[in-house]
C-alpha cells in the first residue's frame, strides 16, 4: 500500500491535477510483478453466526387485560351519536348537518371494526398463550 501511495505522490508531483480532488486511483499504479510483494492475510475462520435471543411471549393474563381494555374502549361506540334515528338519517336536518352526522357515524363504525379485529386477534393469541403456558407447566396440552 505504501509503495502505491509513493508512486501516486510522484505522479501527482510530475503531473499536477487540474482540480485538487482529482487524484489518480491507487489501482492505476499497480505494475507487473507487484503481486510478488503482496502477502495475503492468513485465512481466518468465518465468524460464527450470531444467535438470536430466545423469543419472548406475552402472558395470557396480560393479553386478557389488553382485551378487556379494548372492549371497554369499544363499548361507547355502540351507542348512537343522536338518539333520534330519523335525524341522524337525514330527516329534519339540512344536507350539511346530515353529511357531518354520517361522517361521524362512518368514523365510529371504522373505529368499531378496527377494535373488533384487534379484540378477535387478542382472543386467538390468548388461546395460544394458554396452550403454551399449559405445556410449559407440564400439564400437556393440545387439542
Amino acid at each position: 500500500m505504501a509503495l502505491l501511495q509513493e508512486r501516486q505522490a510522484a505522479y501527482v508531483a510530475e503531473h499536477p491535477p487540474a482540480k485538487p480532488w482529482l487524484v489518480p486511483l491507487l489501482e492505476w499504479f499497480i505494475r507487473a510483478g507487484d503481486e510478488l510483494l503482496f502477502t495475503p492475510p492468513k485465512e481466518t475462520s468465518q465468524p460464527k453466526r450470531r444467535t438470536k435471543p430466545p423469543r419472548t411471549y406475552r402472558s395470557a393474563a396480560s393479553l386478557r387485560d389488553e382485551r378487556a381494555r379494548l372492549i371497554a374502549q369499544r363499548a361507547p361506540l355502540l351507542e348512537p351519536i343522536s338518539p333520534d334515528r330519523a335525524a341522524s338519517g337525514g330527516v329534519a336536518l339540512g344536507p350539511k348537518r346530515t353529511a357531518r352526522m354520517q361522517r361521524r357515524e362512518d368514523s365510529r363504525l371504522q373505529k368499531y371494526v378496527a377494535l373488533t379485529r384487534r379484540i378477535d386477534s387478542l382472543t386467538n393469541r390468548i388461546e395460544r398463550a394458554e396452550i403454551r403456558e399449559r405445556k410449559a407447566s407440564g400439564g400437556g396440552g393440545g387439542s
